[in-house]
């Protein structure tokens, strides 16, 4: 996949928009601070969350405060104070990872591939518009495992969303995790092209764009339950194993729907099974209070599952805990597990919903 590291997008449901611009080069920063400065601050708020390289993180705070008054947050000393009334206009400005980059800010800096794929596209209230600036060859450049578990996001919005992009992505995972800025930006387009498709008409993320939230809520569980047992991604990696596996377990979806997962995710790297010495029953436990709610399941690939105009199915303890009990055995409908990221690009794959 090789194809140009600079990409404009346009995020956008009714009056709210977020704009993405991708770019490569020392040079890139001069463009920023263009837009900064357009942006017509009183002051900025510059707020991170630990993750973001120490220069990244200076080198946004510099360009800042060479156009006002400037003020540097960092959220593990907890929430930023909110700006006086009557005191003008305060930019806030966020970087780092995902916890950063979800915040209501008006402009994004995402730091790793996680946070640019996800939370920093998205439609933010009360913020009207919001820019987010990617420098794909730092992206590149970040350690291995940062970008497999950003990966895990981009299999997300294949498996939810758009999985005609399912052989594309087959052939090009690989466990070592290292791509090239292009290939990244190709990747940052699929998922701003997917989510401004789903916001356009759900801008609340209430209906069809539930679709790009898919299989979180059961990471989450995994995470307080088994979090320093994992590395970063492998969470979110089993939150999408777990959601397949119930879907077949209730019979919404069919076995090969849950293969493509695993095979996506096996293909990366990923954990496809969980650690040892996790509790299922506490597990089962968090997974029954995260999906209170309801539980967004695919029938397959790119369709998920609606009965009676509900996207949100009940799933009762006795399913979750057989998805716990199953999940080292994903593959389940005949095909080999052999079949991984070492087997090689996928030929002609079988996936429903993959046209």
């Amino acid at each position: 996949m090789r194809r140009s590291v600079r990409l404009d997008r346009r995020i956008q449901a009714g009056a709210a928009q977020v704009f993405l611009a991708v770019r490569a080069g020392e040079p890139s920063w001069a463009e920023l601070g263009v837009r900064l400065a357009a942006l017509a601050a009183d002051r900025f708020l510059v707020v991170t969350d630990g993750t973001a390289p120490a220069d990244q993180a200076a080198r946004v705070h510099a360009l800042a405060a060479g156009l006002a008054p400037t003020t540097a947050h960092d959220l593990r000393d907890g929430p930023p104070a909110t700006a006086p009334t009557g005191a003008g206009r305060t930019v806030v400005v966020a970087v780092g990872g995902e916890r950063a980059c979800g915040l209501p800010a008006d402009v994004r800096v995402p730091t790793d591939l996680a946070a640019a794929c996800g939370p920093a596209l998205a439609l933010h209230r009360p913020v009207p518009t919001a820019l987010v600036w990617v420098r794909a060859d730092l992206l590149a450049a970040r350690p291995a495992g940062l970008t497999r578990a950003g990966m895990v996001a981009v299999v997300r919005h294949v498996l939810a969303v758009c999985p005609a992009q399912y052989p594309m992505l087959a052939a090009l995972l690989h466990p070592e995790a290292r791509y090239d800025a292009s290939t990244l930006t190709a990747l940052l387009a699929l998922c701003a092209d997917a989510r401004a498709v789903l916001v356009c008409f759900d801008p609340d993320e209430t209906g069809p764009a539930l679709a790009l939230g898919y299989g979180r809520s059961l990471a989450a569980a995994v995470r307080a339950v088994a979090g320093p047992a994992l590395a970063p991604g492998d969470a979110e990696a089993l939150g999408l194993l777990l959601a397949a596996r119930v879907a077949v377990r209730l019979g919404v979806a069919a076995g090969a729907t849950g293969w493509a997962h695993r095979d996506l995710l096996a293909r990366n790297g990923s954990a496809t099974a969980l650690p040892g010495g996790v509790d299922p029953d506490r597990l089962t436990a968090a997974l029954v209070a995260a999906t209170a709610p309801g539980l967004l399941l695919l029938a397959e690939p790119g369709r998920p599952y609606c009965a009676d105009g509900r996207l949100l199915t009940p799933v009762d303890a006795a399913v979750l805990r057989a998805a716990v009990e199953g999940l080292g055995d994903l593959a389940g409908a005949g095909v080999p597990r052999s079949r991984t990221a070492a087997a090689g690009p996928v030929r002609d794959p079988v996936v429903p919903g993959a046209r």
